[in-house]
């Protein structure tokens, strides 16, 4: 389990490590609940694509919501890159 310190603002700083684990980025938004004595953060919406790596592939994967991906649409968003 990992420490942090409250500033006299009532700001903490979310370690390195779990931020990368979630993905947060600065200006991010956060959702935080209180179960028990435990406060419970999770991203609030998953805006951005993904990379992840199953059986030494890097694979990119949609946030919930997105459009499907079909070759024609890939054909066009490829169109506008120098």
């Amino acid at each position: 389990m990992n420490t942090a310190t409250l500033s006299t603002k009532g700001q903490l700083v979310i370690p390195n490590h779990l931020r990368k684990a979630l993905h947060l980025h600065p200006g991010d938004q956060v959702n935080i609940a209180l179960s028990g004595e435990k406060l419970v953060l999770q991203r609030a919406n998953q805006q951005r694509a993904t990379l992840v790596t199953k059986k030494r592939r890097k694979l990119l994967v949609a946030p919930p919501g997105a459009p499907p991906m079909t070759t024609e649409s890939v054909k066009v968003l490829l169109a506008d890159f120098p």
